[in-house]
């Protein structure tokens, strides 16, 4: 799920790194708009929270995001999750 002024939107994920993420979705966002972005991780009671995020390029159903603002304690369940993921 993700949030900018003044709209909400949800998506799929792709990519995900410690730094950002490709994501697919209908909606139309603009490159260089910030965005709050709320990350719903398979197997995590809690979703994950973004601050900050920048939309950096769009390109049709898809735009990419950089994580600028993620909490310590946010940071720490991200690199915990993609550390997982990359054994699995």
């Amino acid at each position: 799920m993700f949030a900018g002024a003044p709209f909400i939107g949800e998506a799929v994920l792709h990519n995900l790194s410690q730094t950002g993420c490709r994501v697919e979705c209908t909606r139309t966002v603009l490159q260089g708009s910030y965005i709050t972005v709320r990350l719903l991780l398979p197997n995590h009671g809690r979703s994950l929270i973004v601050d900050l995020a920048a939309v950096r390029w769009v390109r049709e159903r898809y735009f990419g995001i950089e994580f600028l603002r993620l909490p310590a304690q946010e940071r720490a369940r991200l690199v915990q999750f993609l550390a997982h993921h990359q054994r699995g």
